[in-house]
């Protein structure tokens, strides 16, 4: 188990971004949270490495069908509780 940070910015809220990553995150067995903050999405994942590898890649290319992604990173950060569901905030 691991746990990554991934910041994602473009056209990324208010076309159902956040909720199509929970999608893929609960399909994936991922937990943690997306949240709007400012002008970007920030998710917070924890899960296996390679269900976190194929999340990170869904992400990346646009998970929703209006979104648009610009820019994103990702980081490594030290594990987070991995109970509990992903969530939308």
């Amino acid at each position: 188990m691991e746990s990554r940070m991934i910041n994602v910015s473009g056209h990324v809220q208010g076309v159902g971004f956040r909720y199509s990553a929970k999608a893929a995150a609960d399909r994936l067995n991922i937990t943690g949270y997306a949240a709007n903050v400012q002008d970007h999405v920030e998710i917070l994942a924890t899960g296996e490495t390679s269900d976190l590898d194929q999340f990170v890649q869904e992400i990346i290319k646009g998970i929703s069908p209006a979104s648009r992604v610009d820019d994103y990173s990702v980081e490594n950060i030290p594990l987070e509780d991995g109970s509990g569901r992903f969530v939308t905030k």
